[in-house]
């Protein structure tokens, strides 16, 4: 564990942000060289918080050895600026929250008798904490890819399942659009926790299908031409102005809805059951927490469908899996979660862990 954690640090900050991460890292913490903690309130310097002392900015340029900084302030980009403008030239450096969770995984999950989680444990003990904490994901670090820019609409896209795919306007370089499309292919990789399908779980041919929460719309163009319809739900904009151009061959198939989805409904929020009349075989749903309340404005069209099936996210929210699985199992789904787990960052929120990322359920008709 020594290896994980640097020595000579320094908090920045002594406000409810710096007390929530004493409370959620307590024990990482309490391995760390915590010097003590840096404030700009000149009435602070010389006080103690959470029993170390408080010291003004100027103590980053006290003597030779090189100090860590984790900013733990409402203010971060602020405090970053200046750090970088007033102490550049110190030997010092900004630490990431990311290695307290990193720390706190590996303490919560040192004895599991868990194989799947144990082996994240290990690779933890020698790499950076990440999403999918797998060798495979190496894999994409340095990958490159094609990307082409339309003139016609000044958006940049790629090819996916020899299908061409728009980046939303939110993309305005093809570096940036590059690091989005790695995501996209890391997150599907046939070792991913995040895969929605496999080669035994498909999605029906001439089913129809939603997809909440498409983003870019891999999902969609990946099973377009076998299926019959797809409702296509997703209320960012800019997103929405690329799902357009990139469905634009497809629009005899393809519902676009610009909504959120949940269990009510008002101007930009909207439920399954509200908006589809027809018999829906398969959802896909990455909803960004959202799932649990989008499911249960499903339950009518999930009963009325006879053969159904879906792969919902499980990993934004930790009560996520459970509240999911205990209502597709009411919905008489069968239930099987990808395989593997993630980290999801709940940065300041709750102490972090490794969720399942993925529950896939089907529903038969009845003989």
């Amino acid at each position: 564990m020594e290896k994980l954690l640097p020595k000579n640090i320094y908090i920045w900050g002594t406000g409810k942000r710096a007390r929530v991460i004493n409370e959620v890292y307590a024990h990482a913490l309490s391995l760390l060289d915590v010097v003590g903690y840096i404030d700009n309130d000149k009435e602070k310097w010389g006080n103690y918080f959470e029993g170390k002392e408080i010291f003004p900015p100027q103590v980053l340029k006290e003597g030779k050895e090189r100090k860590y900084i984790l900013i733990s302030n409402q203010f971060e980009e602020d405090i970053r600026k200046q750090i970088y403008n007033s102490f550049g030239e110190c030997d010092c450096q900004i630490i990431e929250e990311d290695i307290l969770s990193r720390a706190q995984l590996i303490l919560r999950y040192e004895n599991t008798e868990n194989k799947e989680i144990r082996e994240i444990v290990e690779r933890l003990k020698v790499h950076p904490l990440e999403y999918f904490n797998y060798d495979f994901a190496d894999n994409y670090k340095e990958l490159n890819w094609e990307i082409f820019f339309d003139d016609t609409n000044g958006l940049f896209y790629t090819f996916y399942c020899n299908k061409k795919m728009y980046f939303s306007r939110d993309y305005k370089t093809r570096e940036a659009a590059i690091n989005y499309y790695r995501d996209i292919l890391l997150e599907q990789d046939a070792k991913s926790p995040h895969l929605y399908l496999t080669s035994e779980f498909k999605v029906p041919s001439d089913a129809i299908v939603v997809d909440a929460g498409a983003a870019e719309g891999n999902f969609s163009l990946s099973i377009i031409d076998n299926v019959s319809k797809i409702y296509i739900f997703e209320p960012d904009k800019n997103w929405f102005e690329a799902l357009h151009y990139t469905f634009e061959p497809y629009k005899g198939k393809v519902v676009l809805i610009n909504k959120f989805l949940s269990n009510y409904i008002n101007d930009v929020t909207t439920s399954i059951d509200h908006e589809i009349q027809e018999e829906i075989n398969f959802i896909k749903m990455d909803i960004e927490g959202e799932e649990y309340y989008a499911l249960l404005g499903a339950v009518a069209s999930i009963a009325k469908s006879a053969n159904f099936a879906c792969a919902i996210c499980t990993y934004h929210q930790e009560f996520a899996y459970d509240a999911i699985l205990n209502l597709l199992n009411k919905c008489n789904i069968q239930c099987d979660a990808s395989s593997g787990y993630m980290w999801f960052p709940d940065y300041g929120i709750r102490p972090p862990v490794l969720r399942k990322a993925i529950l896939r359920g089907k529903k038969f008709r009845d003989k």
